[in-house]
């Protein structure tokens, strides 16, 4: 009898472990890794829309590109403005920006939609860039970021910031 209740207890373990171990929480789960970023497309980059939102509040709520007709220019959404405040920008500011796609990786973060469902108060962000032959990447996450998020949100800050006037960036 007592041999019985060992196996039986054994086998029930044994289940529990099994059953349980495809429904463990994300944190636990290990990451599945990628061999490598998708390649970068030979076309121009035509438009970039980034933005980052968390407990502390920004004056710079939002950044986007856009290349139209020839002409490249940033946007900049500033809190409590209706309107984003445009800057021209040159080829040369396009490029470096076109460079962080692939330094970053960015382009293997298509489809990333991470989420910390236990977190009460985080990061929130939201990316979109394509290319003029209609190569598209989207990439969403809040308390989740995809491999590389930090140098590359830091990158893009850093950048569009040098372009915004002086007056502008202090408040």
């Amino acid at each position: 009898m007592y041999r019985r209740f060992i196996w039986l207890l054994l086998l029930l373990t044994a289940l529990l472990l099994l059953g349980g171990c495809r429904d463990l929480p994300e944190a636990i789960k290990l990451p599945v890794l990628s061999p490598s970023s998708p390649p970068m497309p030979s076309s121009p980059l035509i438009t970039l829309s980034f933005s980052e939102s968390a407990s502390y509040f920004k004056r710079i709520q939002g950044y986007e590109f856009r290349s139209e007709d020839g002409k490249h220019t940033a946007y900049f959404y500033i809190a409590n403005e209706d309107e984003p405040y445009p800057v021209p920008v040159d080829q040369a500011w396009v490029d470096t920006l076109t460079g962080f796609i692939g330094q970053y990786g960015m382009m293997g973060w298509d489809g990333f939609h991470g989420s910390d469902s236990m977190l009460l108060d985080g990061t929130q962000f939201s990316i979109s860039f394509t290319f003029a032959d209609g190569t598209a990447v989207h990439a969403s996450g809040y308390g989740r970021f995809p491999e590389s998020y930090r140098d590359a949100s830091r990158a893009i800050d850093a950048h569009f910031l040098q372009r915004l006037p002086e007056d502008m960036c202090s408040w």
